[in-house]
């Protein structure tokens, strides 16, 4: 009997943290976004991630390729909630932008900050996988000085 409840008490705490640990998707792959089910990019931007991503995963990294009007651009994020540092090509220029990136859940949260002409923006930017894998949901939420925008864009898994 006493085997018994031992087994039940261990059972009970090791599931939780294995469902825990299966909850991180890997959002490997290539990526192409489907106009039909993303929200339309906001007036007077470009696309805003209109094209594909390609992404590469490890356990401690996600790198999210892109291609813009300057080429292609990497972005590389540490997963364990540190400030990441990248370089982008914006209208001005080259610019540094700091990020962190943490789970919540199976969904992964990415703010990144940038100074565009003298003004702070901070966008926010939800992952995750749905439609068994073959979807990934892209929510981005940027406060600028002209208010808060939301952006909900769906991109396709390649085969």
């Amino acid at each position: 009997m006493k085997r018994i409840a031992i087994l039940a008490l261990a059972t009970a705490v090791v599931i939780p943290f294995t469902a825990r640990a299966q909850s991180k998707p890997d959002f490997s792959g290539t990526w192409t976004m489907d106009a039909a089910k993303s929200d339309p990019a906001p007036q007077g931007r470009g696309g805003g991630g209109a094209g594909g991503q390609t992404i590469k995963q490890t356990a401690t990294e996600l790198s999210v390729q892109t291609e813009g009007r300057q080429g292609p651009q990497t972005m590389t994020y540490k997963l364990d909630g540190s400030k990441s540092t990248n370089k982008t090509m914006g209208r001005g220029g080259e610019q540094t932008v700091e990020s962190t990136a943490k789970w919540d859940g199976s969904s992964l949260v990415i703010e990144t900050t940038r100074d565009m002409g003298g003004m702070s923006i901070t966008t926010k930017e939800v992952r995750r996988l749905d439609n068994g894998g073959k979807e990934m949901i892209l929510e981005m939420t940027a406060q600028t000085p002209n208010g808060e925008q939301k952006r909900k864009m769906v991109y396709t898994k390649g085969m």
